[in-house]
């Protein structure tokens, strides 16, 4: 058979039926015959490769930019952190030391004991905790912010006991939580009972004493009670207060009772509570002495006032035994009121006594040489003394000169013109005087004070008036000359000779009566002057 007539399909045919390789002319043959095909495959094949290798290509690209992006992703961490770091470090708050940031977190806690509160966490503790991060650990970590609590009993708005009940129960567990971060600090505790006068403590009280158990858990380590309520009957906390005992209250050295209204039963009038040893501070707000009994000998620290607006004072004779009875007191704060049918003369003899803040008021006669308790107090190691409320004309005088060490003074002023001329009288038997406040009792009143200040600094028959004095604020309607007041501020400052006398540190005057602008404006010319030398002058302009 010729071959070359053969077909590639014949040829295909016979090679299937025989089951035999080829030959390279049968070979050729199909090769012959596909040749179109074939190449048309080859460049399928051919374009098939090339995208194949450019996508491997894409790929590698990708991956190579993957790990670029991942490397400047990792630069950049890098970068934002240490940029992190140089903020920390140039921060005013990150500069400052920790244990200067636990001194400020102390002194924000300071002015006012923190109430420990039931629906919201704004006690100053709680606030300074959730600054940041960094002062909540500080905060958590500082035991004398935690040293100090005020809660209250009553006030909640709860239709049945039960309520009372739960949220008595979380005011407990949160105050055992409060002090448990004081560490082993002395505790300050303050209990505020503004439930009902008239409340039925039967079921009033089972709430409350949750509270309290939990507030007595600590009683060992209890260094200052204050007790205040306005209930006329006495609750369960104020009977079991009355019957703590020495061992109970080992370190109580401060004790302030407050009872807006007079008891039925005065439940403290017999306690034990109130003449352990250790008690040394005692303030009492109440409408009658009676109803208390302290160890008034062993007291160093004493305030006397009344219960409330309506009864300011307590009488001049409860006092005046008081004092007597005292031996080692050094802190007096009394408000006082003379009645018309008391006669007291007997001295109250105060050898140790430093600091005396009076408020005396007079009822039922006229003010005007009225009777004072200061006639019968000797002091003479009084050192500060301030009189608060209404000026009664009292005759200072005696006990200024029964008081020589006085160095810190405020008094009130009269509405009289020679007020004034008074108060140098008095000042000059206040030779160790270092800082002394006036301020008026009748504001409206306009006072010439050129003399009074140039005594300060002007030698008169008996020298200048308070030699030592150095801080002086001078509150009230006040007229004087900028030419008065150049020469009081500099006069002490070397510019005119003064030997043994001492220099200003702070001065706090008045202009409010200065009505001429040119004037004004020359003395708060003046006082900024002296305030870029360096002297702290202000004054108050309205």
């Amino acid at each position: 058979m010729d071959q070359t007539a053969l077909s590639s399909d014949s040829v295909l045919e016979m090679l299937l039926k025989t089951n035999r390789p080829p030959t390279d002319q049968e070979k050729a043959i199909i090769r012959e015959s596909m040749g179109p095909a074939q190449a048309k495959l080859e460049v399928v094949e051919t374009q098939i490769s090339d995208t194949i290798a450019h996508i491997q290509a894409l790929k590698a690209q990708v991956e190579r930019a993957e790990t670029k992006l991942q490397r400047l992703h990792e630069e950049e961490a890098v970068i934002l952190e240490s940029f992190a770091d140089h903020r920390r470090v140039s921060s005013p708050f990150r500069n400052i030391p920790e244990d200067v940031l636990r001194e400020i977190c102390i002194a924000c806690v300071a002015d006012d004991i923190p109430k420990l509160y039931y629906r919201a966490r704004t006690a100053s503790p709680y606030v300074l905790a959730q600054i940041c991060s960094g002062l909540r650990n500080i905060a958590l970590t500082t035991p004398r912010i935690w040293a100090s609590m005020r809660v209250q009993l009553g006030g909640f708005d709860c239709d049945n006991p039960a309520g009372y009940d739960r949220e008595y129960s979380i005011l407990a567990r949160r105050a055992i939580k409060w002090f448990g971060r004081a560490g082993k600090l002395a505790l300050t505790v303050c209990i505020e009972d503004v439930r009902s006068a008239y409340a039925n403590f039967e079921g009033a009280d089972s709430g409350s004493i949750i509270l309290f158990d939990a507030l007595l858990s600590y009683s060992t380590r209890w260094e200052e009670l204050r007790f205040n309520s306005n209930c006329t009957v006495a609750c369960t906390p104020m009977l079991r207060i009355a019957a703590l005992t020495a061992v109970d209250v080992p370190l109580l050295r401060s004790v302030s009772i407050h009872l807006d209204f007079l008891l039925s039963d005065p439940v403290f009038h017999d306690s034990k509570f109130l003449t352990i040893p250790s008690l040394k501070r005692v303030t009492l707000k109440v409408n009658t002495v009676q109803i208390v009994a302290f160890d008034w000998a062993n007291l160093t620290s004493v305030t006397l006032h009344g219960a409330t607006p309506q009864h300011p004072s307590l009488s001049t004779g409860a006092i005046a035994s008081i004092l007597q009875q005292t031996r080692s007191l050094v802190f007096c704060d009394i408000a006082v009121g003379w009645n018309h049918s008391e006669h007291y003369h007997s001295t109250i003899s105060l050898p140790l006594l430093k600091t005396l803040i009076l408020k005396e008021h007079v009822s039922n006669i006229n003010s005007s040489g009225a009777p004072s308790i200061l006639d019968l107090i000797v002091t003479p190691l009084l050192q500060i003394f301030r009189i608060c409320g209404t000026f009664l004309d009292l005759s200072l005088s005696d006990f200024l000169k029964r008081s020589p060490l006085i160095r810190k003074l405020s008094l009130p002023y009269s509405k009289e013109d020679t007020s004034l001329l008074d108060m140098m009288k008095l000042l000059r038997q206040c030779p160790s005087l270092a800082i002394l406040s006036l301020w008026p009792t009748k504001w409206r009143r306009i006072h010439e004070a050129d003399g009074f200040l140039r005594a300060f600094v002007e030698e008169g028959d008996s020298g200048v008036l308070c030699p030592r004095l150095q801080t002086f604020d001078f509150a009230g309607n006040v007229n004087y000359t900028p030419q008065t007041l150049r020469l009081f501020l500099e006069s002490k400052h070397g510019e005119i000779d003064m030997p043994n006398v001492l220099p200003w540190k702070r001065v706090l005057i008045s202009t409010r009566e200065i009505k001429a602008t040119e004037t004004r404006q020359q003395i708060l010319d003046l006082v900024s002057e002296k305030n870029a030398a360096g002297l702290d002058v202000q004054v108050i302009c309205s």
